[in-house]
């Protein structure tokens, strides 16, 4: 049912809305329909005239409110859907740049011990006694985040988005399945 209804909404979104968002911005009905309030104060006696100008008036308000309401909608799904794959791209870096870290410490920590190696090495050739320093100790990055070892949780960065974005109840209805029981029920 719901695959049916997403065919249904691309099939409406690529070839049916358009056309009523191509003549609702075209300029010269724009001017039109601004142009028609003069004939509604001029002809108020008129009783049929104004009646039916406000007849058109009205359809075209409720037209251009619907259509703006859909589009504000799919933007506002299409910007969260955004935020989520920012933070997933943010929190993949994160991960690369403290594994690449976490290697370049271990080569450092691999050369220092070597380098302990060639100085108890050479002090043994020149007969000096020679008293290893301690090995570097490796930091772990997560630990040392300002925000904790939690910055790393899974899912952390979709409840952020959700924290963070103004819930809708247009955009949870059309998200459907997707969106949680207690984000359906805010209302």
């Amino acid at each position: 049912m719901r695959r049916m209804l997403n065919r249904i909404n691309d099939f409406l979104d690529k070839y049916v809305l358009p056309w009523p968002v191509r003549f609702l911005t075209f300029r010269f009905v724009i001017l039109a329909t601004i142009s028609l309030l003069i004939p509604l104060i001029v002809f108020a006696a008129n009783t049929s005239l104004v009646l039916m100008i406000n007849s058109y008036l009205n359809t075209m308000s409720v037209a251009v409110s619907s259509i703006v309401l859909l589009y504000a909608t799919i933007s506002e799904m299409r910007q969260k859907r955004i935020a989520e794959l920012q933070e997933q791209r943010a929190q993949e870096d994160h991960e690369h740049i403290i594994a690449t870290n976490d290697l370049v410490m271990r080569a450092l920590a691999n050369q220092y011990e070597e380098f302990q190696d060639l100085k108890e090495l050479l002090s043994v050739q020149q007969g000096i006694a020679y008293q290893r320093e301690p090995s570097l100790v490796v930091p772990d990055l997560r630990t040392l985040h300002a925000q904790g070892v939690a910055r790393f949780d899974k899912g952390r960065g979709a409840k952020l988005v959700d924290q963070n974005l103004k819930k809708n109840l247009i955009t949870l209805g059309l998200q459907g399945e997707n969106a949680s029981t207690d984000e359906r029920n805010i209302w």
